[in-house]
């Protein structure tokens, strides 16, 4: 998949809405967000580590997020000035 690509990224955004759009996928969205420490700090004193790994679990729930409010041009246009 290659959300660079409209026709993609339509396809990716129409699916995480129509999933995580249900009762059943903001359970699992809200599994995420505590699973993910999507509500705490990613800042770890002690660890250098564990802040890029809090980042990172934190980056899935951020995507699908994301993924859910950008509409199919705003999600390609996004992908392009990432990969620049």
């Amino acid at each position: 998949m290659d959300l660079k690509d409209i026709k993609d990224a339509k396809a990716i955004s129409s699916n995480v809405r129509s999933v995580f759009g249900t009762p059943q996928g903001k359970e699992v969205m809200k599994f995420l967000e505590e699973s993910c420490g999507w509500y705490e700090s990613i800042f770890d004193p002690d660890n250098r580590d564990r802040i890029l790994l809090n980042a990172g679990r934190r980056e899935v729930v951020a995507t699908l997020k994301t993924l859910q409010v950008l509409t199919a041009e705003q999600i390609s246009a996004l992908a392009k000035q990432k990969e620049e």
